[in-house]
């Protein structure tokens, strides 16, 4: 028996488990409050007065439950790039089953179906998410959702997938002079952090280093006063614990300063170049024709990049700015992006981009930019400038004239592939109305 009701004798008593839950209203109607999962059944209501047989009804109370999703393993989940991972997902207590399930990375719904061997599972027959030789740009975080005719609900959790560390950029091959100052500069990306070194025959030198992002540092050494001793072999060498570690190396060659000559030394050189002359005379048209030739070509190489930057702006834009131009009072210098970490985990470095054919991206300068810290670059208007890393706000990593640095966004024009494409195909046919109008 649940309930007891006799209006006469004046009982209304609940039984078992229905104490404090089960009443009568409405003169008849029988209210749970709240229900449990063990109240669903068949309920039978009995009506019995004196002197008249008793009579039966008969309801059936079915709940709905919602699920409960629980994701595993544990909240932040470490794992080594190129190994397999599996994302399990508990549904529990759902009445009746979810229609559906699927799993979002970062807010975006996942695609297990196709072609795509990426990705297996994730689906109602089969909830846990296979994720198939992870790499850098699988960091983030991960939720499954299930629908159910109640409400939907979901569980999430982080993935941080860690890589060896690597160098994307290092100090080309150099020269200098006795007393010369001599900076060379390696860059590095890792998951964790890398830490970089920097020997010479095998003994460790001093260098300094700088946080560019999350995963990037920078390390310099700083050679005042070469002297010729210093020439010879520099390795740089970047290392997280994560997979071996990276070193690449780069060849200083140190110069004596030039030797003034003496006046006798300078009598016997324009002598013996005048008793020369008669040769020069005779080879001078060939080698001004093999110049001209060798200019062209050069020219024609670069014309491409020298256009670029010098070209007017097309009608309807801004007009074209001019070398020493300062910035409008309204361009303020972002934020440095130290420590903190782009929601775009796949930022292009060129790292990154090696196994798309040596695809390269640029930058054009609008204004000119004075750096107030060592690791920035300096910009003149229409400077090209090759994006390390970045492009998506905020400062970004860059190369120029020999130097690998920081420079703010918003002081350049970010250059497309496709648009690098159209305008060379613009400037060749520039160049070759140029030859037929001439």
């Amino acid at each position: 028996m649940i309930f007891n009701y006799a209006p006469l004798a004046g009982v209304r008593e609940a039984y078992g488990a229905y104490i404090n839950r089960a009443d009568i209203v409405d003169g008849a109607g029988l209210r749970i409050n709240p229900t449990r999962l063990h109240d669903e059944g068949t309920y039978v209501l009995v009506v019995m007065v004196a002197g008249v047989p008793s009579e039966e009804g008969f309801v059936k109370l079915s709940l709905l439950v919602p699920p409960v999703v629980q994701v595993g393993p544990t909240s932040p989940f470490v794992v080594t790039s190129g190994k397999t991972v599996t994302l399990t997902c508990a549904v529990r207590n759902a009445k009746p089953n979810v229609t559906s399930l699927h799993w979002k990375k970062d807010d975006f719904p996942i695609e297990t179906y196709g072609f795509d061997t990426k990705y297996s599972g994730g689906n109602v027959r089969t909830p846990s998410l296979n994720i198939h030789h992870v790499t850098r740009t699988d960091s983030g975080r991960y939720s499954c959702v299930v629908d159910h005719v109640i409400q939907s609900a979901s569980d999430d959790m982080q993935v941080d997938v860690q890589y060896p560390a690597s160098i994307i950029s290092m100090s080309d091959t150099s020269a200098a002079t006795v007393f010369d100052h001599v900076t060379l500069q390696c860059v590095a990306d890792g998951n964790p952090p890398p830490n970089i070194t920097w020997t010479r025959d095998g003994i460790p030198l001093a260098a300094r280093s700088h946080i560019l992002s999350r995963d990037v540092r920078a390390s310099s050494v700083i050679l005042r006063d070469v002297q010729l001793n210093d020439t010879g072999t520099y390795l740089c060498a970047a290392i997280n614990f994560v997979g071996e570690s990276d070193v690449k190396k780069l060849h200083l060659k140190v110069q004596a300063p030039g030797v003034s000559m003496s006046s006798t030394t300078i009598a016997i050189i324009v002598g013996s170049t005048a008793g020369g002359l008669w040769l020069l005379i005779c080879i001078a048209i060939c080698v001004y024709g093999v110049r001209r030739r060798k200019k062209a070509k050069e020219k024609k190489k670069f014309a491409f990049y020298y256009n670029m930057g010098r070209r007017d702006p097309p009608v309807g834009k801004s007009p074209k700015r001019t070398k020493g131009s300062e910035p409008p009072p309204y361009v303020v210098l972002p934020a440095k992006p130290v420590g903190s970490k782009s929601t775009y985990a796949g930022i292009n470095t060129m790292r990154k981009t090696a196994a798309l054919k040596g695809s390269r991206r640029f930058a054009k300068a609008l204004y000119s930019y004075v750096p107030h810290e060592e690791n920035e670059l300096r910009l003149e208007v229409d400077d090209i400038i090759e994006v390390l890393e970045g492009e998506d706000g905020g400062w970004c990593l860059g190369y120029l004239r020999g130097r690998i640095g920081l420079f703010p966004s918003n002081y350049v024009k970010f250059i497309q592939d496709r648009r690098v494409a159209a305008a060379r195909q613009i400037v060749e046919a520039e160049e070759i109305q140029m030859k037929r109008s001439v």
